[in-house]
């Protein structure tokens, strides 16, 4: 009786499968898995003589065995080592891509930190200067600024390190900040809110629309004479969110709509870049007769829970106090 090749093909398959998924340092794998063809052959032999022929097998038979084994099924146990090896790698890649994603993740949760810590003492510094000037002036006006400070910070600070918001709290935190404002600037300051209910549970990230406003007061508004008026606008386009900040201050030259101006554009910039690549932009250009048009496009994602009541309650009250552009509060 000869022993049947598939019997022992399969076993030797089977030890390699097994010996190839154990490490030995020093040793190549293709060593083991010549270890483990021979393995196969020999336990194939064994198992026929115990149970077929019950008797031992002579060498000249042993050798024949291992040659047909080796003949048809060599290439068949070659083929998997490459195929398993091939996925072996496979999986060393996706896992190596998953962990350049988590390193990459972590710098960017610590670059946003940064940027964002860049941003809050610029308009923590500013607008505590504003009150300190009030009291020295006109103390009634500044107790006022102050409690209305107090009360922006109060909803403020514990979102100032959140990466994520909706446009519904970025909006109140505008008006906070305008709010906070007009009482500095008075009639010299105007201003408008229209978003639609719809927007105010988009994701939006946090303070960079209250730093195009506060942009806007410092370079626009603050060298006029009479001031001028600041609207907000929220709109969407085939998926894309575009809030838009319009002033009538006193507008940028040609070369700083290029490139922006301060930190808090160049920030701004930098966020959205770190967020979303190429999806997001922010964009300057003028607003005839004079001021600054700038818009943040995003992605349009709005979160199933929706706007809470009082943000959009806060929203319509917004838009029944402020003042049409170009009208004297």
């Amino acid at each position: 009786m000869v022993l049947d090749p598939s019997i022992s093909g399969l076993l030797a398959l089977l030890c390699a499968v097994a010996l190839t998924n154990i490490k030995v340092h020093g040793i190549p794998r293709p060593v083991i898995l010549g270890v483990a063809v021979i393995a196969g052959c020999v336990l194939a032999l064994q198992l026929h003589s115990w149970l077929w022929l019950q008797r031992p097998i002579s060498f000249g038979y042993s050798i024949h065995a291992l040659r047909v084994v080796v003949l048809q099924w060599g290439l068949v146990i070659a083929a998997y080592y490459f195929i398993e090896r091939s996925a072996r790698r496979a999986a060393e890649l996706r896992e190596a891509e998953l962990e350049r994603h988590r390193i990459e993740a972590q710098i960017l949760e610590a670059r946003l930190q940064v940027l964002q810590a860049q941003v809050e003492p610029h308009f923590l510094f500013n607008t505590l200067a504003h009150v300190q000037r009030l009291y020295q002036t006109n103390p009634t006006r500044g107790r006022s600024m102050l409690d209305s400070f107090c009360g922006y910070l109060r909803a403020a600070l514990p979102r100032m390190r959140d990466n994520r918001s909706t446009l519904g709290r970025e909006v109140g935190l505008a008006r906070a900040y305008l709010d906070t404002q007009q009482i500095r600037m008075g009639r010299r300051l105007r201003f408008g809110i229209t978003v639609p209910d719809e927007f105010l549970a988009a994701d939006f990230p946090p303070m960079m629309l209250l730093s195009l406003v506060e942009n806007a007061i410092k370079h626009g508004l603050n060298p006029r004479r009479d001031g001028g008026s600041i609207r907000i606008v929220a709109a969407s386009d085939d998926g894309v969110l575009r809030v838009m900040v319009a002033d009538t201050g006193a507008g940028f030259s040609k070369v700083e709509l290029g490139v922006g101006d301060g930190i808090g554009l160049s920030n701004i910039r930098s966020r959205l870049a770190a967020l979303y690549g190429g999806r997001a932009r922010l964009s300057l250009s003028s607003n005839a007769p004079h001021g600054v048009f700038a818009a943040i496009n995003v992605p349009l994602r709005v979160d199933r829970s929706g706007a809470t009541a009082g943000e959009r309650e806060q929203v319509r009250q917004t838009a029944a106090d402020s003042h049409p552009i170009g009208t004297a509060a």
